[in-house]
């Protein structure tokens, strides 16, 4: 979808409406998490490590579903959790310095959030920002820095040698199989049997607790196991997974 830089000479007219509902993530299967956002997201969500098509690198993110490319969460027009993920509210705008938008934000215009006579305009008059845009900008800046803490966090994980790959298989009613690939999370025995100091450190750097958040975080997928079947026609009968250390 096309994304240009938001400025007051395009999108003098613009307006945004409110969020209606979470459509535009039904399409998604996962959302990468800011650091802060752990404890809320383990309340609904899996949480693993994903590695970047492009970098390799490692992405803290909420599975929204285990196979497909969409979320099983959103069922007859409803988001089914209790914490939504920023990365869902920031929707149509994204942060894109140094592309000449107001406060780095960039939109797709593709979205029926954009209107030209409902919702809350963009700019002023006078071609400024309104207060909504400022909020919109302090949120995208915000998420920004989250996801940098959060990839402070994995970076961490990584160089203590932490991360592995998860071995994941669902079995369906009709004896359909499917092998998951390219989840990680956090291998607990390699955890436990890191050096004192490097628990320590850890922990003083607040990274302890939210490793044994993200691993307690796993047993979400049957969360979505549940989901999944509230709908589906063929129902996910069995998940089996293990975090393989060696």
């Amino acid at each position: 979808m096309p994304i240009h830089p938001l400025t007051a000479a395009r999108h003098a007219s613009a307006r945004l409406r409110p969020l209606p509902d979470m459509g535009h993530a039904a399409r998604q299967n996962h959302a990468q998490l800011g650091l802060s956002e752990v404890r809320d997201a383990l309340a609904d969500y899996p949480i693993f490590l994903l590695k970047h098509a492009d970098s390799g690198r490692f992405n803290l993110c909420a599975l929204f579903a285990l196979e497909g490319a969409a979320s099983w969460f959103m069922i007859q027009g409803g988001w089914q959790a209790t914490y939504l993920p920023r990365n869902l509210l920031r929707q149509p705008f994204h942060l894109a310095p140094g592309a000449g938008g107001v406060f780095d934000l960039a939109v797709e215009e593709e979205t029926d959030r954009l209107h030209d006579r409902d919702g809350d305009p963009l700019f002023d008059a006078h071609g400024q920002p309104t207060a909504r845009t400022e909020q919109l900008g302090r949120l995208l800046a915000g998420l920004r820095d989250d996801l940098a803490a959060a990839r402070g966090f994995v970076d961490r994980l990584a160089a203590l040698d932490l991360i592995c790959p998860v071995d994941m298989l669902l079995t369906f009613g009709d004896g359909r199989e499917n092998q998951i690939e390219g989840i990680y999370s956090i291998g607990e025995g390699r955890l436990r049997d890191l050096a004192d100091a490097d628990v320590l450190a850890l922990h003083r750097e607040g990274h302890l607790a939210l490793a044994h958040a993200v691993m307690a975080s796993a047993t979400q997928v049957h969360r979505l196991q549940q989901l999944h079947n509230a709908t589906a026609k063929v129902p996910l009968t069995r998940i089996a997974k293990a975090v393989r250390e060696q």
